[in-house]
């Protein structure tokens, strides 16, 4: 069997202690890079986009509570909802889907429901000076948004001003 190539490499403080956490589940230092090269190699393309978007998406999907919808389909629900006779009935029980998020947020801030609603595609977030920005696509999402936010912050006792933008939605802390 043919001696396998030996190199040598230098860590950082901040890249010892994630090796550490992580060596006791290998047998040995050189099957754990094996297995990063090996996941990198795969999926090295994840390095491009937003590590917290990426672990949101893991979470919410492999738990098997949230699903993927193109956005057609999502804008087309959300009109039909507007004209639906039980229109009342949808925007009751997302009020109390909204206070059960609020209760699965407890302990987060603001800006963690607002980067994860993000990463459900919802809106695109813009944070300046304290402010958050929700650049929304339509009307239908802006309403269904603004309620979510509204209700969430409610039950959590955040604090917080929704304003109303054409394509907007802005928000303040307190």
């Amino acid at each position: 069997m043919k001696i396998p190539p030996r190199m040598s490499i230098a860590l950082d403080e901040e890249t010892i202690k994630i090796f550490n956490k992580h060596k006791e589940n290998y047998s040995s230092a050189s099957e754990l890079f094996r297995e990063l090269l090996r996941f990198f190699d795969q999926f090295g393309f994840l390095t491009e986009h937003d590590p917290f978007k990426i672990k949101t998406y893991v979470e919410m999907l492999s738990e098997g509570e949230h699903i993927i919808l193109d956005i057609d389909h999502w804008i087309t629900f959300l009109r039909f909802m507007k004209t639906h006779p039980d229109k009342e009935k949808f925007w009751e029980l997302h009020e109390r889907i909204s206070e059960s998020h609020a209760e699965e947020f407890q302990g987060r801030d603001a800006e963690f429901i607002l980067r994860r609603l993000e990463a459900c595609n919802f809106f695109r977030l813009n944070v300046k000076s304290g402010e958050y920005t929700l650049v929304l696509a339509n009307d239908e999402v802006k309403d269904f948004v603004r309620d979510f936010l509204t209700s969430v912050f409610g039950k959590m006792n955040i604090k917080a001003e929704i304003k109303e933008e054409v394509a907007k939605l802005r928000v303040r802390i307190y």
